[in-house]
């Protein structure tokens, strides 16, 4: 599966659940939440992760069984120094 498959897949769940759910809240921290309201939270967080590059990207793509986003070279080679940086610290 493809991230633009992953974001199709999760945007059709989220309407399934919406469309099943209608006039009920879908908000799991409210005292009246629906059942499906965790379900539908953990799709949210998932669409957002993958509209966006960042760290918790990763562990949405595990959950979804993609290949994490490729790194730019400037961020490999941020990372690659601020591995040596942690690495003196801890020699230190």
């Amino acid at each position: 599966m493809t991230i633009e498959e992953a974001k199709e897949y999760v945007a059709g769940e989220l309407a399934r659940i919406e469309a099943k759910n209608r006039d009920k809240e879908l908000r799991p921290w409210m005292r009246d939440a629906c059942p499906a309201a965790s379900e539908h939270w953990g799709l949210t967080q998932q669409a957002i992760a993958l509209r966006h590059s960042n760290p918790q990207s990763t562990a949405c793509c595990r959950s979804l069984n993609l290949d994490p986003p490729e790194r730019t070279p400037a961020q490999r080679i941020a990372a690659e120094a601020n591995g040596r940086r942690l690495a003196l610290t801890r020699a230190a």
